[in-house]
Parts: structure tokens; C-alpha cells; sequence
């Protein structure tokens, strides 16, 4: 990932005002947008469409985030999920970080608090994409010898 233009990012919330905010934010900053308004929606845009980072709700119709959560990595093991709430308790948070998210958000979100994270799932990025090159590396090497 070279640049901001370079990274994919997937909000799915029910509020199409939040949708449209947190939008505008990340594409102001340069980054690629896709948008589902549930879990049911951004699993099918996950399926057809590589992303790197998820922004999604926990509470919305026809499948809220946590059972989201509980799909993406049939589909994929490449995304970086920060789940986002008007309505945080600790067991969503303790469930969340054992599905792997890496951040639990409470709304309303700050800009600040937006680029943290984003800057977070940037970073794990970066280590999945060292780790996964050094270990090609290594099976490289090993078949020549």
C-alpha cells in the first residue's frame, strides 16, 4: 500500500447520515469508499471486492454486526474490522475482541478518534503483508535447497 488512494475501506451502518459522515471524512483524506447499510449488504460487497478496513455498526436490520463479525473470515482474513456503537456494553466489547476486531467504538465518533483507528488498522496491515512476505521468502529459499 503505497498511498491513502491505495486502501479500501467498507462502512456498514444503518444511518445513512453516519454513513454519509464518516464518508466524507476518509474520502476528503483520499481514501477508497464502499458502503452497506447492514452486515447482509457489506458481506456481499466483501465477496466481490477486496477491502482492507470495515467500519461497522453493531445494531442493524437483517444482520447486525456481530454476526458480521462472526462471517467476514469466511471471506476473508485480509480485513481490519472496527466495530462502531451508539450503545457500547462490555459484553459487545469482550465479544468483539474475540472475533478479532481490532478497535470497539463509541459513537458519536470524532475525526480523531476515526484516524486513530484507521492509522491501527493501517499498521496490522502493514505487519500482515511483512509477515506474509517473509514467510513466501522462506518458502522460496527452502525449495531451492
Amino acid at each position: 500500500m503505497s498511498g491513502q488512494e491505495d486502501l479500501k475501506i467498507l462502512i456498514i451502518d444503518d444511518d445513512v447520515d453516519v454513513r454519509e459522515r464518516l464518508s466524507n471524512v476518509l474520502k476528503r483524506r483520499g481514501y477508497s469508499i464502499l458502503v452497506a447499510e447492514n452486515g447482509l449488504e457489506g458481506l456481499e460487497i466483501v465477496k466481490k471486492s477486496a477491502v482492507d478496513v470495515i467500519f461497522c455498526d453493531i445494531v442493524m436490520p437483517e444482520m447486525d454486526g456481530l454476526e458480521f463479525l462472526n462471517k467476514i473470515h469466511q471471506y476473508t482474513l485480509r480485513a481490519e474490522v472496527i466495530m462502531v456503537t451508539g450503545l457500547p456494553s462490555v459484553e459487545w466489547l469482550a465479544e468483539c475482541i474475540e472475533k478479532n476486531a481490532i478497535e470497539f467504538m463509541a459513537k458519536p465518533l470524532t475525526i480523531d478518534d476515526i484516524l486513530h483507528s484507521l492509522n491501527r488498522a493501517k499498521k496490522r496491515l502493514k505487519e500482515k503483508k511483512e509477515t506474509f512476505n517473509a514467510a513466501l521468502q522462506r518458502m522460496q529459499l527452502n525449495h531451492i535447497v
